[in-house]
């Protein structure tokens, strides 16, 4: 399931135009423009979407499916051939999640790590534009979304895991609920949800069991689009000068996919990520790795996020702001989350302001400052 369905090295390759980055397809714009088409592709797909997601029964999924068929095929075109562009790389990542799922993802994420890696300098949006850096971000950090769902959330949700019983296949949104249901105390409001429809955890589990040979193939997906997505986080975080767009929602239901396949399948094999220019390249023990199975522990139950690889201060605190996050999503009842945020929060202040909030009494801060060879004492 981690074969690429796009031609990576094409889609990286330098254009003759631009310093290799081509031109910004955003100026032309009459009706049969590349990008016009691309926007209008794009726009009309997300349209329906939002239909259907809210039941609107002429809503056709065909036609969305057409519309997103479209969006890889411009997009595609004009990244190998006219211009390399963050926010068409996001719209291809859209199209590439809505047709081949994880895949899509890996894919999508090696695309734009690439892109800035490779490209940064001369990529549009623009950095020579008032706005080219906020451009940039916009679109990427809109893939994961923060403090609501990008646009890659609900498709990765409804990506089959296993087969059910009857023939249905089980996504991530329909095991989550039997989770939930699984949880409630209550016995008369669990009988109610049961008899609404919400499957129990324990068949779900069974059935999954039973697929395990393809849940496992989802499981070892989602490694490798982790190793993907992560890969891309850390390649934007120095250029957008730690004010990179968030990529943590798709790292931390990835992770919950993951956990998933490991507590109903067992431990999973070490996967092999296509990386730059889609070669293939075994995992070292790094984030994604073949160690995340294997005992480093990625997956832990519930689907928290596990470690990865940390070179810079601000890798660390990100990763404290993941968990943080997680233990709001699963345990919004402790107090875990929000000590955590606030660490992560503290940890970004001046030493001076630091001290003035945790030193709130003055004579003892001056005595800190003086201690600390930072301030010297008056007189």
């Amino acid at each position: 399931m981690s074969e690429l369905t796009i031609d990576l090295a094409a889609l990286l390759a330098p254009l003759a135009e631009g310093d290799g980055a081509g031109v910004d397809m955003r100026t032309d714009f009459t009706p049969k423009a590349p990008y016009q088409l691309l926007r209008g592709a794009r726009g009309e797909a997300r349209a329906l979407e939002r239909l259907l997601d809210g039941g609107d029964p002429n809503a056709d999924p065909v036609a969305i499916a057409g519309h997103w068929r479209d969006v890889k095929k411009i997009a595609t075109n004009i990244l190998e051939t006219k211009s390399k562009d963050f926010e068409i790389a996001a719209w291809l990542t859209e199209a590439l999640v809505r047709q081949d799922g994880l895949t899509g993802v890996q894919a999508g994420g090696l695309l734009i790590k690439g892109i800035a890696e490779t490209f940064w300098d001369k990529a549009f949006p623009s950095l020579e534009e008032p706005e080219g850096l906020e451009d940039r971000a916009s679109p990427v950090g809109g893939l994961a979304g923060e403090g609501a769902d990008g646009t890659l959330m609900q498709p990765l949700r409804r990506t089959p895991m296993f087969k059910r019983g009857d023939g249905s296949m089980c996504d991530l949104f329909l095991y989550k609920r039997a989770e939930e249901v699984a949880a409630i105390v209550d016995a008369e409001r669990k009988a109610k949800r049961l008899k609404e429809g919400v499957p129990e955890l324990e068949v779900l589990q069974r059935e999954g069991r039973a697929d395990s040979a393809f849940l496992k193939s989802v499981g070892l997906a989602a490694m490798a689009a982790r190793e993907a997505w992560v890969a891309m986080d850390e390649a934007l975080t120095d250029p957008f000068k730690g004010n990179a767009p968030s990529a943590r929602n798709v790292t931390m239901l990835l992770d919950e996919v993951i956990g998933i396949a490991v507590k109903i399948v067992g431990p999973l094999q070490a996967a092999t990520v296509a990386t730059e220019e889609g070669e293939a390249a075994a995992g070292d023990g790094d984030a994604g790795g073949a160690s995340m199975m294997d005992g480093g522990g990625m997956a832990m139950p519930g689907g928290a996020p596990g470690p990865r690889a940390m070179r810079t201060r601000e890798d660390a605190i990100k990763q404290i702001e993941e968990i943080a996050a997680w233990f709001k999503k699963t345990e919004p009842h402790s107090p875990v989350a929000y000590t955590l945020e606030d660490t992560a929060r503290r940890a970004r202040l001046p030493l001076d302001e630091l001290l003035a909030e945790v030193l709130t009494e003055g004579d003892a801060r001056k005595a800190m400052l003086v201690r600390l060879g930072i301030h010297r004492p008056e007189g």
